[in-house]
C-alpha cells in the first residue's frame, strides 16, 4: 500500500508517524537510490525516520481508528492472556505475539504483563526484569497509537488501559 504525505503511519519501531516528504534518496552510500517516506514520530521531537517504500522489512501499516481501542477497552477481558510459565518461552511468545503488529496484540501482551506484574507484587516478590522490558516497549507501543487515535495525551491513554484491566482483575488483587 502506497501512502501519501501528511498521512499518519504505525512504524513498528517508531510507533506513530507522518510522512513529511517522499523522496528518492542514496543512503549510507550503498549506491543504490530508493524511494523512501520520511517521517516524524509524532512523540519524538525532532526525529526522523527514512523508510523504503519497497524491499524493507520494516513494518508500515495506517493508524487503527478510535473504534478499535474502544472496543478493546470494553473488551479487556476478552482479550488473549498469554499463559506460559517457562520465562523463557514466554517471552518468545510476548515477541511472536508483538509481531503480528496490531492494537490487539500489543494490549495482549501488555495486559499479560501487567496482571503478572500485579500478581508478583501483591505476593511480594520482585517484578522480573525482562517483564518491565517488555512492558515499557509493548506499552509504549500501545499507549502512543491508543492516545494519537483517541486525540488524547499517553498519560491517559495509558491509565486508561491500566485502570481497566485492573478493575477487571480486582478481584485477584487488592491494594494493588
Amino acid at each position: 500500500m502506497e501512502y501519501q504525505v501528511g498521512d499518519y503511519l504505525v512504524h513498528e519501531g517508531s510507533g506513530v508517524c507522518q510522512i513529511d516528504d517522499i523522496d528518492d534518496m542514496e543512503l549510507m552510500g550503498k549506491g543504490s537510490r530508493k524511494t523512501y517516506y520520511c517521517m516524524s514520530p509524532v512523540f519524538k521531537a525532532g526525529a526522523k525516520v527514512f523508510t523504503p517504500i519497497s524491499g524493507s522489512s520494516v513494518k508500515l501499516r495506517p493508524v487503527a481508528p478510535k473504534e478499535e481501542f474502544i472496543n478493546i477497552i470494553n473488551n479487556i477481558a476478552d482479550i488473549d492472556f498469554i499463559d506460559e510459565s517457562n520465562d523463557r518461552v514466554r517471552q518468545e511468545k510476548f515477541k511472536e505475539v508483538m509481531s503480528e503488529f496490531t492494537p490487539e496484540a500489543l494490549a495482549s501482551v501488555v495486559k499479560t504483563v501487567l496482571i503478572r506484574k500485579w500478581q508478583r507484587i501483591s505476593e511480594g516478590k520482585k517484578v522480573m526484569a525482562s517483564d518491565e522490558k517488555v512492558l515499557s516497549l509493548a506499552g509504549r507501543k500501545l499507549y502512543e497509537e491508543m492516545a494519537f487515535s483517541m486525540g488524547q495525551d499517553l498519560t491517559y491513554a495509558q491509565d486508561l488501559f491500566e485502570n481497566t484491566v485492573r478493575e477487571s482483575y480486582s478481584s485477584i488483587f487488592v491494594g494493588v
